[in-house]
């Protein structure tokens, strides 16, 4: 059974899938053509907290190389899908996951 608890990543995909929505819920991809200073320093405190909440995740589930690698993936599809462009899913996704695995 132990063996099943290594590749079920249904949590995992949930809580990436949560991450990627709470950003599309206070950053929707509308914003993202906004240059305004006020705009970046909310998406910096936004990643910040999302950063965070990944770290904190990670605390309790003591996630690997692998999990972390599909924690990314799952968060960069969703943003994907809610409309937001490539360079910005990256740009997000790479301050996210830097953040995780300095922790």
């Amino acid at each position: 059974m132990a063996l099943f608890g290594l590749v079920d990543t249904r949590e995992l995909d949930e809580f990436a899938a949560t991450l990627a929505a709470d950003l599309g819920r206070r950053f929707p991809p509308s914003s993202e053509a906004r240059t305004d200073p006020g705009a970046k320093h909310q998406l910096g405190v936004i990643t910040e907290g999302l950063a965070a909440r990944a770290v904190r995740f990670h605390q309790e589930h003591k996630l690997g190389v692998y999990r972390k690698a599909k924690l990314a993936n799952v968060f960069r599809w969703k943003l994907t899908e809610l409309g937001y462009s490539k360079p910005f899913v990256e740009r997000v996704t790479r301050d996210v996951v830097t953040r995780l695995a300095a922790k």
